[in-house]
This record gives structure tokens, C-alpha cells and sequence, in this order.
């Protein structure tokens, strides 16, 4: 399974770090990756340590992971006897409900939200990588190739959505001993077709832009009417099954019965996002809190607090020793009250110093991956633990340093940036009963920008600047945005294998605008590819 380390905006007000790893598949085995992620806040940002402190971030930032089966191409959900295709996986666990050893309910639900989450993957890669062909695409090249590419997706897309239209059908004749079943495969169908008929409009809508396909060859046209046929199909299974439909024509004129139509778009968005999380939710990997944090945290914080009561009770001794005069009782009084306004502080410093000195990690969490253990695919199990700090720029090391240093926007400014380090560690090990070859788990770090926007100014500034060409002073609005930087780190500790890139986040205060991929360098035992540099804008 290859590596593959991203980051993008899941809304625009929230950053994504997402991560692919791969799972051990033998008995007992174990896999670990470590994750160190550098955030560079400038400082207009009005980002520090006193104004963010460690608590604070944790509060904005949560880490999800989920399996996802990256290998699984959108035609394999059309072939009924593929091997880790969750539509054959259960077709083939239908008759065995009738035997004595039947699957569960829970087991067969899981599978067909698999199903849905995994379909819709599929066709979103698809779909995407498609569309960014397209943005290459050069009037010189010869588009056959893409316009085959185009109708293939059509053709796969009708075919996986037959695939579940099948199972479903032959899944009528368990209802009386699988009732939630059919339920869950039409949510399955509900929300892959939805998804279809958004992934489909994207495509059209970049093909009636891209200038480049239309050389006469007639490739844009062939392209467009295979899309508009494939949305189409889905547009009419969807109101024969009854799923709500988005409808620009009605506007504002929401429908009364949201319900009884299914036409109102306020509920298609609704139902869309619920739909969503359950699919979702049948792959998520479930992390506990270890207990073991407490402990030393605990315990950092009572040291401290003995050796801050010590010093206040030494520093009022001699003020009730008796025999002084009235001078030396105040300043012994004085000192006193300083002293106790100083133990505060005290207990602080020490509680921050033991902490970091005792406590390597600010979380430990168990994973627990029993998604597919109970439709008999076998589950994981492992740990993961993180720690997040501000650092300084002489603490980050020189080949990170580097990398920010490197494709400068501005060139020959001194940074002045606050330096947020995430170090994360995962460690995966396979149980009695493996998962599948082909699954791995997805990890989704999210943070949350709204700390940081809100501490922006205005997204707009009115610019004067004289006009040559008409040889007149003009005034304009011009986006005002801002850059943070990331750069981000990942390892398999086995292989030694190591991917790190930068991005850079251009951000105004209405949120994320775009995010571009500055800097990537991929190295492992077997050979160091050169750095990858994208040019700064």
C-alpha cells in the first residue's frame, strides 16, 4: 500500500491532515508511524503561546481514523465475485443466515455501510482524478484517451450502483431474518447516489470550462453527452426509489411537508449529512483514553505543590520567631507576602517542568478496530499517542528548517513566526483473526481555524494606485490574505521509509481560500528521489 501524506480543508474553516497507513497482515505483527507536524504562525496572526496555549489547541484539534480499502478500484464494486468487495463479501454471507452459525444483524448492517462509505471513495478518486487530467490537459495532446477515461467512469459508476441495486433485491428474501438489512443497504444506495450525482455535475461543469477540449476533435461534446446519459440513469433510479432530489428551482419556497415531497433542499442537505456519518461511522476506529496519563500528571502537580508550601512556610518562620523590631517585621512581612505571591509561580514552574520531564506524551489512547471482526474479516488493535508543544526556531531540526527556508513568497524578509510542534505516534498490531489485505486505516487530523480567523483583519482592503493606461488615479478592492505554513512528517518505523512536505495555507479572515503543495521529498533504504518543488506563487 503506497504512502500517501495530504493535507486539505474539510470546510473553510477547518485544516485536514490526512494519512493512508498500512495494516499488518500476519499474525501477531506490528506496524509504528510517527507523525510530527510544524505549524509556522506569523506573527499577525496574533498567535502565541500565551495567546494559544497547548489546552487551547487540543480543544480545537481531533484526531478520527477510520478503514478504508484504498486498493479497491470503482469497477471492482461492479464485479460481484471480487474478493474484498463489501457488495460480494455480503452477497455471499446471505445464505448463511438461514444455517446455524448465522451472521449477525450488526455483522450484515456493517457491511453495507462499508459498502456506501467505500463506493463513494471510489468514485470520488475517480472522478477527481479525471477532472485534474482535464485542468492539464493541452491543446496539442491527443484526448482520446481522456475521452475513454470519461466514459469508463460513466460506465462503472452505472454498474457498481446495478451491484448494490442487486444485492439489495437478492437481500428481500432474508427480511424476516435480517429486518435492519434492507434498511441499511438503501441508505447505502441513497447516499452513493447522491454522491454520484454531485461527483457527475463536477465533472461536467469542469469539461464546459476547459478550453483546451474544444479543438474541433468534438471531444468535449462526446464527453458532456456521456455524462449527461449517466446522470441522467441515476437521476431517474433515485425518484423511482423515492430519495430526495436537490432542485435549484425552488429556492427559497421550501416545501411544507419536507418529508411527504422530499424535494425540499434544506432536507436533502440534512439527510445528506446524516447519511454521511452513518456510512462513516461503521469504519471508524475506536481510540480509549489510557489511564496512565493521570498518574504522572497527577503527580507532577502534587510535587509541586508540596515544594511551593514549603518555601511559603521557610519564608514566614522568622515572622513569628519573635524578638525583632518594628522595621525587620515589616520587611519580614513583606518578604512573606512575596514569597507567598511567588509560590503560585513556583508550583507552576515545577507542575511544567516534571510534566515534560515525567510525561513524554500529553495523550495515550488504545485502538480498538472491531469494525469488520464481526462479519468474520478479523479486526486490530494497537496504540497511539501524541504530544503538541511550542518550540523555538533553534529546537526544529536543520532539514525541516530548510524546507521553510526554501520557494520563499517574499524573499529576504526575516520570519517572524511562532513554531507549533504535533508529534503523534501510531502502532498498529494484527490480531488472531487479521484484517484483509487491501484495508488500511485513513487518519483524518483536524484543526479547527476559527481561533485564528477571528483575529484577522477585514478580507478586502481598498488599494489607490495610479492607471498608466488611461493615465488616471484608480481605487480597487483587493484580497487581503494571509499564509501559514505547515510541514509535516511521516515515518514507518520498520521500513524507515519518509515522507515530508510543506504547504503553505493561504487564509483571509472569512476562512481557508487555497492550499498549495510548496515542497515534497519522499526517501526510504532503497533510494533518495530528489526534492519535488512546486514554484511560489
Amino acid at each position: 500500500m503506497r504512502r500517501k501524506l495530504d493535507v486539505a480543508a474539510r470546510d473553510r474553516r477547518t485544516l485536514e491532515v490526512r494519512q493512508l497507513f498500512a495494516l499488518p497482515h500476519k499474525k501477531n505483527e506490528e506496524t509504528s508511524y510517527e507523525t510530527r507536524i510544524w505549524l509556522y504562525f506569523p506573527r499577525g496572526f496574533g498567535i502565541s503561546p500565551q495567546s494559544w496555549s497547548v489546552e487551547a489547541f487540543y480543544q480545537d484539534a481531533h484526531t478520527y481514523m477510520r478503514l478504508h480499502a484504498p486498493s479497491l478500484r470503482l469497477k471492482d464494486f461492479a464485479d460481484l465475485e471480487h474478493p474484498t468487495n463489501p457488495a460480494a463479501i455480503l452477497r455471499r454471507q446471505l445464505p448463511m443466515l438461514v444455517e446455524d452459525a448465522a451472521p449477525t444483524a450488526q455483522a450484515l448492517d456493517t457491511l453495507a455501510k462499508t459498502l456506501g462509505a467505500e463506493l463513494v471513495d471510489a468514485v470520488t478518486t475517480t472522478t477527481r482524478a479525471l477532472i485534474a487530467r482535464i485542468h492539464d490537459v493541452d491543446v496539442a495532446d491527443d484526448k482520446g484517451a481522456l475521452v475513454r477515461g470519461v466514459d469508463a467512469c460513466c460506465t462503472d459508476v452505472l454498474r457498481a450502483l446495478g451491484a448494490v441495486r442487486r444485492v439489495r433485491a437478492k437481500a428481500r428474501a432474508y427480511r424476516t431474518v435480517a429486518p435492519s438489512l434492507l434498511p441499511a443497504l438503501a441508505f447505502a444506495e441513497e447516499f452513493a447516489s447522491a454522491v454520484v450525482d454531485e461527483r457527475l455535475a463536477e465533472l461536467a461543469h469542469v469539461v464546459d470550462a476547459a478550453p483546451a477540449l474544444r479543438d474541433g476533435s468534438g471531444a468535449a461534446v462526446k464527453m458532456r453527452l456521456n455524462v449527461a446519459r449517466a446522470a441522467e440513469a441515476v437521476h431517474r433510479r433515485r425518484r423511482e426509489q423515492g430519495f430526495p432530489i436537490p432542485s435549484g428551482s425552488l429556492g427559497a419556497n421550501l416545501e411544507h411537508d419536507a418529508r411527504s415531497s422530499g424535494r425540499s433542499n434544506e432536507y436533502f442537505t440534512y439527510r445528506l449529512g446524516v447519511l454521511k456519518k452513518e456510512m462513516q461511522r461503521a469504519l471508524y476506529v475506536d481510540t480509549r483514553a489510557n489511564k496512565s496519563d493521570p498518574f504522572w500528571r497527577n503527580s507532577a502537580a502534587a510535587v509541586a505543590a508540596g515544594l511551593a508550601a514549603t518555601w511559603a512556610l521557610l519564608a514566614q518562620v522568622q515572622l513569628f520567631s519573635g524578638g525583632l523590631s518594628s522595621s525587620q517585621s515589616v520587611l519580614l512581612f513583606a518578604a512573606a507576602v512575596f514569597a507567598y505571591i511567588l509560590k503560585d509561580r513556583m508550583k507552576e514552574w515545577t507542575r511544567a517542568v516534571l510534566t515534560r520531564k515525567l510525561l513524554k506524551w500529553d495523550h495515550n489512547e488504545r485502538i480498538v478496530g472491531d469494525a469488520l471482526s464481526c462479519a468474520g474479516l478479523g479486526k486490530i488493535g494497537g496504540r497511539a499517542a501524541e504530544i503538541a508543544r511550542w518550540v523555538k526556531d533553534t529546537e526544529v531540526p536543520k532539514p525541516i528548517a530548510g524546507l521553510r527556508q526554501s520557494v520563499r513568497t517574499v524573499r529576504g524578509v526575516a520570519d517572524l513566526e511562532h513554531i507549533l510542534l504535533v508529534h503523534r505516534r501510531v502502532t498498529f498490531e494484527a490480531d488472531q483473526t487479521p484484517v484483509p489485505e487491501g484495508f488500511g486505516v485513513q487518519e483524518l487530523f483536524r484543526l479547527s481555524l476559527d481561533e485564528i480567523l477571528k483575529r484577522l483583519d477585514d478580507p478586502v482592503d481598498d488599494v489607490a494606485y495610479y492607471e498608466p493606461e488611461t493615465g488616471s488615479f484608480a481605487r480597487a478592492e483587493m484580497p487581503r490574505v494571509y499564509h501559514l505554513n505547515l510541514i509535516a512528517e511521516a515515518t514507518e518505523e520498520k521500513s524507515g521509509d519518509q515522507v515530508t512536505a510543506r504547504f503553505r495555507v493561504v487564509v483571509n479572515q472569512q476562512g481557508i481560500v487555497h492550499i498549495d503543495r510548496v515542497l515534497e521529498r519522499a526517501t526510504n533504504r532503497e533510494a533518495q528521489p530528489p526534492l519535488v518543488e512546486q514554484a511560489a506563487e
